[in-house]
């Protein structure tokens, strides 16, 4: 693979809307001839499949090249992703057939609405920016991300089948296609069929043997000259056929208010199925490449490139996962590599439509193969497995609702399903029974520490989340659970307060109320570690009050040492005598476990030192 370079971020000011700029400067300067090789590449690539997804889209193939060169070069000024190529892509396209075709009367209306489509998508998008909608890209797991990534390549190594084997199959007359397939490969074309394996097998050998130089381009090259030599066409062997050449006319579609008001809410749905869609490849080639992205600069560059698309008589775009790929294996370095990649469409509209005319669609059907072989990394589902196999098998889901769903359907099933994993997790927080570990005066958790043991009579329980109103029910059941079922019965409750960050109303209501049953109880009721923020919550609502200054201690020891006075228990020794404090509030030896694999005390909070008091420190 190619080695990338660090191209810079945007500068400040204006040019923080359009990071691209810098990037194509950086290009211009230290990387012109990688990224114009990688362009030319991509633009190979991009000609074909730009027609082809066209007509998924009800439109003339012509207006394909048309959305390209305006999307590129919109992306390449304000996109993030340096490797993202934004184009036509089949399921946005099919979308948007779906979309426009109640409202189609003959073949302008459905240029026209398409445009407006495209439009009203961007408008969406901008929107996103605008609002810094960016953070819904944070709900993109590692898991999630593995397994799109791998679900990605399996679908799109099954949507080349059809043209690798030079079949024609009618889709809507199987449930799958690779049922469809399977059922009529006895009809696939011999000729067919090894050229494209030959571009298949091309391309692998010349990654492996001379990277640098651009296999695609290759491959796209013989197998013109080879159709051109050998009149492959007239063998059966499908090309990509009559392009019409001509400039994009820009301007606004001509359509009807009505018409607008009728798109605007499917447009949104595009546009939040296309946005994730877009950003997860985006993410995975930063990721590989060693770069990061802008997630909010994500919603205006696709945005912008959705408007542009439009303007050009064009349909709604996204970024390409397939033609992603593609140009990241080719090498680019910057922004330049989609810039002059819309200069090449251009020019191929202008001069050069006739030379793609006889280029064998197996022969671009291999290089898509290529590049979604290319995805199957199974590194990360090993990782997963290692480390967390519920993260595992949602990274498993991911690929089969992927495959099921397809790849926007597949992502919105993902990150629901990851935040139904989440929200389980708020639920029911992690807790810990706390116990002295022996010659010392640290505690910690009795279910992970064997050289820990409890404090006779003493409950000295922990949660590690914060309290609101979804989980202090398990909270409250859990203490009251542990009380009921110690032996010997516990007299007194001492809560390590180090983990919790807030409570809500809902949680000091149900401490209330706890209070008052281990009180009728005769259970007395310690706190330790206490943070501000909890402090004050509890200074509010009354609560500091019924508990007392005096049962808020500093650390967990002195807690106990408390406990163990007022029961005339010495037999325990806690070091307390011999532990010194800071003036943060924290034991200096800070071995307080918390009950995070590390064991150490800190939480990870910024804020809200542990306190004594309800005056602050």
């Amino acid at each position: 693979m190619s080695q990338h370079l660090a191209a810079p971020d945007g500068a400040g000011g204006f040019g923080r809307f359009v990071p691209g700029a810098s990037s194509i400067a950086y290009g211009a300067r230290h990387s012109a001839g990688v990224d114009t090789r990688a362009a030319l590449t991509v633009w190979a690539v991009v000609v074909p499949q730009s027609l082809a997804y066209a007509t998924l889209a009800g439109m003339p193939s012509v207006h394909g090249l048309y959305a390209a060169v305006a999307a590129l070069a919109a992306y390449a000024i304000f996109g993030t992703c340096r490797d993202l190529n934004m184009g036509a892509e089949s399921t946005v396209a099919l979308m948007a057939a779906a979309t426009v075709a109640p409202l189609v009367t003959d073949a302008d209306s459905v240029i026209a609405l398409s445009a407006l489509v495209a439009l009203l998508v961007g408008g969406w998008c901008v929107l996103g920016f605008v609002f810094r909608l960016g953070f819904i890209s944070e709900f993109l797991s590692r898991p999630i991300l593995a397994g799109y990534v791998f679900g990605s390549g399996i679908i799109i190594v099954l949507s080349q089948l059809e043209a690798l084997f030079g079949l024609d199959i009618d889709s809507s007359l199987y449930v799958t296609d690779i049922g469809g397939i399977v059922r009529n490969i006895g009809d696939a074309d011999g000729l067919t069929t090894l050229i494209g394996l030959a571009t298949v097998v091309l391309v692998f050998g010349m990654r492996k043997l001379v990277p640098k130089v651009p296999a695609p381009l290759v491959a796209v090259i013989l197998g013109i000259v080879a159709a051109t030599a050998f009149d492959l066409a007239d063998e059966g062997v499908a090309v990509v056929g009559n392009i019409t050449s001509g400039i994009p006319v820009p301007g606004l579609p001509d359509a009807s208010f009505d018409q607008f008001t009728q798109l605007l809410l499917p447009a949104l749905g595009i546009a939040l199925l296309a946005y994730p869609d877009s950003f997860l490849t985006a993410r995975s080639l930063a990721t590989t490449g060693g770069y990061k992205i802008d997630a909010d600069q994500e919603f205006l560059a696709i945005g912008a490139s959705n408007v542009a698309a439009g303007f050009f008589q064009g349909f709604p775009v996204n970024g390409s996962q397939s033609r992603s790929y593609v140009q990241r294996d080719a090498g680019g370095n910057s922004n330049l590599v989609g810039l002059i990649c819309s200069a090449l469409v251009l020019i191929t509209l202008l001069f050069l439509t006739g030379l793609f005319e006889q280029l064998p669609l197996a022969v671009l059907s291999g290089i898509v193969i290529v590049a979604g072989l290319g995805l199957f990394d199974i590194r990360d589902f090993r990782t997963l497995w290692g480390v967390r196999r519920s993260e595992f098998w949602l990274g498993v889901t991911t690929v089969a609702s992927v495959l099921v769903l397809g790849m926007l359907g597949g992502i919105a099933f993902a990150i629901g399903l990851s935040l139904i994993v989440a929200l389980a997790r708020l639920v029911r927080p992690h807790t810990a029974e706390l116990g002295l570990v022996e010659g010392t005066d640290t505690f910690r958790d009795l279910a992970r520490h064997a050289d820990a043991h409890p404090i006779p009579g003493l409950l000295i329980y922990r949660v590690d989340d914060e309290l609101f109103f979804a989980n202090t029910t398990f909270f409250v059941s859990d203490v009251k659970h542990r009380l009921v079922t110690a032996d010997p019965p516990d007299s007194a409750l001492l809560i390590d307060a180090e983990g919790m960050s807030d409570i809500d109303t809902t949680a000091t209501q149900q401490l209330g109320e706890l209070l008052d049953e281990l009180d009728a109880a005769g259970i007395e009721v310690l706190w330790a570690r206490v943070r501000q923020p909890v402090l004050d919550m509890l200074e509010r609502s009354g609560l500091l009050d019924r508990i007392g200054d005096d049962h808020i201690f500093l650390e967990v020891d002195d807690a106990v040492a408390h406990y163990l006075t007022d029961h005339d228990n010495g037999d325990t020794d806690t070091g307390h005598d011999n532990t010194e404090h800071d003036n943060t509030g924290h034991a200096d030896n800070g071995d307080t476990d918390t009950g995070h694999d590390t064991g150490d005390a800190d939480t990870g909070h910024d804020t809200g030192d542990a306190v004594t008091g309800h005056d602050g420190d």
